[in-house]
């Protein structure tokens, strides 16, 4: 998909490694921390959207290949059981003249394959945003004015060297505050020993935690759902599903004819039951019937296979095969 293109490398690893390894610097500039918060939570809103279309996608293909698959079993579904009972009734005949005779047994007949359709796990909860994640409010500018006062007041000095130097950090601060100058009074507040959690508004180590953490599951169902939709989409029962709708875009009713082949392949296994029914054991005729079989439903074999101990073994252990 061209549109998921970006999006699916959108969390840079060297960037993130940057990132993790310079948290403490990161956190120190209040300005720049909500700045990356505010681009990390854009690309997760929009990976959050990629994940609901390719939510969407998988339940319509899937809900698609229902469909099917319900119209497939009740049009086929009884003559399917038909052929495959009249098979399992000439492969017991087959049986008992094969042992009669000392011969092997003609293989298995192609059974129908019946493959589940894969099963998308439920998404994890994503964790609950920090309280403040809602928000994500600084102080205002007023607000910072008030608390560089609060700490570099000249009349909260020890001594005159001391009073000097808050005197020239007040002047500071409200040259900063009557130019709008936010990032001047959030570096004063941080020298002075203001937490850069209070000057960002939130917890930001909570607030980095829970980004992560978000980050690591969308990436995770991403993964998931982009293979769950190839299984889906290579599922036999998809591509018959694409070859029937193409058959019926050429006005081709494909189920009608596949119905009508296995009532003919039903009526001729009738036929050669009933032959089968008749035939002698250690018979030539017997033989030649065997060795038709063989023929037909694979390769005959040079040397006689050892039997089971039932009939019903062996095609359940070739069915698992």
């Amino acid at each position: 998909m061209p549109a998921s293109a970006g999006i699916f490398h959108w969390v840079r690893r060297d960037n993130l490694q940057a990132m993790t390894s310079d948290f403490p610097k990161a956190v120190l500039n209040p300005q720049l921390w909500r700045l990356e918060a505010a681009r990390r939570r854009r690309q997760l809103e929009e990976l959050q959207g990629f994940l609901t279309r390719l939510e969407a996608e998988y339940t319509a293909l899937e809900r698609q290949v229902l469909v099917f698959q319900s119209t497939y079993e009740q049009r086929l579904g009884e003559a399917w059981a038909e052929v495959e009972g009249l098979q399992g009734e000439l492969l017991a005949r087959l049986d008992t003249l094969a042992r009669a005779a000392g011969a092997p047994l003609p293989p298995l007949p192609p059974l129908r394959r019946r493959q589940a359709l894969p099963q998308l796990p439920a998404a994890v909860a994503w964790p609950e945003a920090p309280a403040q994640e809602l928000t994500l409010q600084p102080p205002t500018l007023k607000d910072l004015h008030r608390r560089a006062a609060m700490r570099l007041h000249p009349d909260r000095a020890s001594d005159e060297d001391d009073r000097t130097r808050r005197e020239a950090l007040m002047r500071n601060a409200n040259l900063a505050y009557a130019d709008q100058d936010r990032a001047t009074l959030e570096g004063l507040l941080i020298a002075a020993g203001e937490s850069p959690q209070r000057l960002g508004g939130f917890d930001v180590h909570a607030h980095w935690r829970w980004l992560e953490r978000c980050e690591h599951l969308a990436q995770g169902r991403m993964r998931l759902l982009r293979a769950h939709l190839v299984l889906l989409r290579q599922h036999p029962m998809t591509v018959l599903a694409e070859h029937i709708e193409r058959a019926q875009g050429r006005g081709l009713d494909a189920l009608a004819l596949m119905q009508s082949r296995l009532r003919v392949q039903a009526h001729e296994l009738r036929q050669q039951l009933y032959i089968g029914e008749r035939l002698q054991p250690r018979s030539s005729l017997s033989r030649d019937f065997l060795a038709q079989w063989q023929a037909r439903w694979g390769e005959a074999a040079t040397v006689a296979p050892l039997y089971r101990s039932s009939l019903k073994g062996e095609r359940a252990a070739s069915s698992a095969s």
